[in-house]
């Protein structure tokens, strides 16, 4: 009874099993169809999935085809993945060894098979688990199918892309300058599969799309082809994507796949470079206190807003790249606008008396290095160096007290004052350095070179004696180079007879009168009209416009006024001289020349460089 006993217990547990098993087959159902690539495209369009494909190739044996079948068995029995496809996915196997799969793998954009792989019905890859890494880890089939969904569902969203043009660099940087915008550069390599994903997952996001659209000239350039370009800026991994303007100078590059919100970034980021020179918010006090804790100099440049280089600075040098790299890194920059608030104070403490002035103090206020005048980049970046090499033109001056007149330092002393616009300052040091010297080093051309550049005090010894001996230095230097200095320097001390005096300009006309007698008496050549023009100059300096025309009329009469210098009175008559009858009457200056350029015209005896239209406008305004 025993052995019955236990038999049938057996038996029904046989049975129990192979009841268990029958019913486990039953639950399995393949979840992959008998479809091609464009009907299970087409139905996961129509229900609103998205496509699984088995990439694989056909196994060689039957018993590879069974193992394949009991591993995909086993995977898709698991309740979780059979729920995702049921409700997610419209699966289907592609052999990638046939004409079938050769035409799919595109698509795959260069992942290895065998692979499964997330699609949007479009093509467009969402993600892929490898069958080896899911016999580990089977969960990874639904982490990855997950975010397959969160990305299918943000392509749904999403219809707009970035719109590259179809133009050359050359011609996209002329675009740029026109537009003051810049250029992005998705710089790509064949078989780069994040090239290729950048293209299907971050660049049609239309929050991407706009951005780049709106603030860019987007362009795409096969860097693998563009040898030269790629060394240029030294791209490396692709893709690579290059913020440029439109003088093709680089102002910033990253590499990689990106998501979405840190590729807008990078182009926030380069639109912030693009700005050029980053200048401190805030007051002059502020400024120096930022600049002790940060233990750095402080850039300032004193400006107005009438100032045409100023301007062209602003525009041009400030916001170069490699100047904003530069002085944001090394300085505290600040802007100021010397004829408004605080700026009026600066002016006269740090002796600002041309636009611009660019000048570098340290964190106690005090100057360490000045320079006047519009610059380009690769002239501020060396004053920039000198600065913060601490010889700057604080450091020269003190050089200088102490007594050092070597020669090398006495040249590059002067070139230093000349740039801070120091000229009173040069002349007497030049002078000084002639006195130590023989005046035959005149003849030795730099020392002649320092003499026409700095030396323009007529009274000094050593201009006069370059006056008395002219012929020897003509004979040298030529006729004309040597005459134009001589008269520069009459000319000079010919406009020093007007000073102010109580708040008024006042001439010194016995002063002035002097002056003009000894340069008769010194036989100077051309002394009349130098004389004249300093009359003129006088008579605006004083604001008196009747004096001023009348002396015109003078020179007028002679036939001894050029287009030019003609040009150059109305200007002045006409932003200055209020008096309608002193203005009628310059305007008949301009009607005849205008007449007599027309005429000149006519006749075919014309300048190339014709002042006629410019008379006419002239006229028109003095009028008025």
């Amino acid at each position: 009874m025993e052995k019955i006993r236990l038999l049938g217990t057996g038996i029904i547990i046989c049975l129990l099993t192979m009841f268990v098993s029958s019913v486990s087959a039953q639950k399995y159902k393949s979840v992959f169809k008998n479809l091609t690539w464009e009907q299970a495209a087409e139905l996961a369009q129509k229900e609103g999935k998205i496509v699984l494909v088995d990439a694989m190739r056909k196994a060689r044996t039957p018993e590879d085809q069974k193992k394949r079948d009991a591993a995909e068995r086993k995977l898709f029995s698991i309740p979780e993945i059979m729920n995702f496809c049921g409700q997610h996915v419209i699966a289907i196997h592609i052999d990638m060894g046939s004409e079938v799969g050769q035409a799919f793998a595109p698509k795959l954009m260069m992942n290895m098979y065998p692979t499964y792989g997330f699609f949007m019905p479009n093509g467009d890859i969402l993600g892929v688990v490898s069958p080896y890494l899911l016999a580990q880890k089977p969960e990874k089939f639904v982490e990855v199918g997950n975010k397959a969904l969160k990305d299918a569902e943000v392509k749904r969203n999403n219809n707009r892309s970035i719109q590259f043009e179809e133009i050359n660099l050359k011609d996209a940087m002329a675009k740029a300058k026109k537009e003051n915008r810049l250029i992005f550069i998705d710089a790509y390599t064949d078989y780069c599969q994040p090239c290729m994903l950048m293209v299907k997952n971050v660049f049609s996001l239309n929050n991407v799309a706009d951005f780049y659209n709106q603030n860019f000239i987007n362009l795409k350039m096969h860097f693998g082809k563009e040898k030269e370009l790629a060394e240029k800026y030294g791209t490396s991994g692709y893709p690579a994507f290059l913020f440029i303007n439109g003088d093709g100078k680089l102002v910033y590059m990253e590499s990689g796949y990106t998501e979405g919100d840190e590729f807008i970034g990078y182009g926030k980021i380069a639109l912030k470079k693009a700005k050029g020179i980053e200048f401190f918010e805030g007051n002059w006090n502020q400024a120096l206190e930022k600049a002790r804790q940060e233990n750095k100099l402080i850039f300032m440049d004193c400006y107005t807003s009438w100032c045409g280089p100023c301007k062209q600075m602003a525009q041009t040098t400030f916001v170069d790249p490699e100047v904003a790299v530069f002085f944001n890194e090394k300085f505290i920059n600040v802007k100021v606008d010397m004829e408004k608030g605080e700026g009026k104070e600066l002016k006269d403490r740090y002796h600002v008396k041309a636009y611009p002035t660019l000048n570098f103090i340290n964190t106690e206020g005090a100057m360490v290095h000045c320079v006047v005048g519009g610059m380009n980049v690769k002239e501020l970046l060396e004053q920039g160096n000198v600065a913060l090499n601490g010889k700057g033109l604080a450091f020269m001056q003190h050089e200088y007290a102490c007594g050092n007149r070597e020669p090398e330092f006495i040249e590059t002393y002067l070139n230093v004052l000349d740039m801070a616009n120091l000229g009173e300052e040069a002349q007497q040091v030049s002078l000084n350095y002639f006195a130590t010297l023989d005046r035959g080093k005149l003849n030795e051309e730099a020392y002649w070179n320092i003499f026409v550049k700095f030396v323009n005090d007529v009274s000094s010894d050593l201009f006069q004696y370059v006056y008395a001996n002219q012929s020897e230095f003509i004979s040298r230097y030529g006729e004309q180079p040597v005459k134009r200095k001589l008269s520069a320097v009459w000319s000079i001390g010919a406009n020093k007879f007007v000073h102010e005096k109580n708040g008024e300009m006042v001439l010194d006309k016995k002063g002035f009168d002097r002056y003009v007698k000894w340069m008769k008496k010194s036989k100077v050549e051309g002394w009349e009209s130098i004389a004249t023009s300093a009359r003129m100059l006088n008579a605006e300096k004083l604001k008196d416009w009747k004096t001023y025309i009348d002396l015109g009329e003078v020179q007028l009469k002679k036939g001894k006024v050029s287009d030019l210098i003609l040009y150059n009175w109305g200007l002045r008559l006409t932003q200055n001289c209020k008096d309608k009858t002193l203005r009628l009457r310059a305007a008949r200056w301009f009607d005849e020349a205008a007449a007599t350029s027309a005429k000149r015209e006519t006749e075919g005896k014309g300048n190339m460089m014709s002042f006629r239209t410019y008379f006419e406008k002239l006229a028109e305004e003095l009028k008025q």
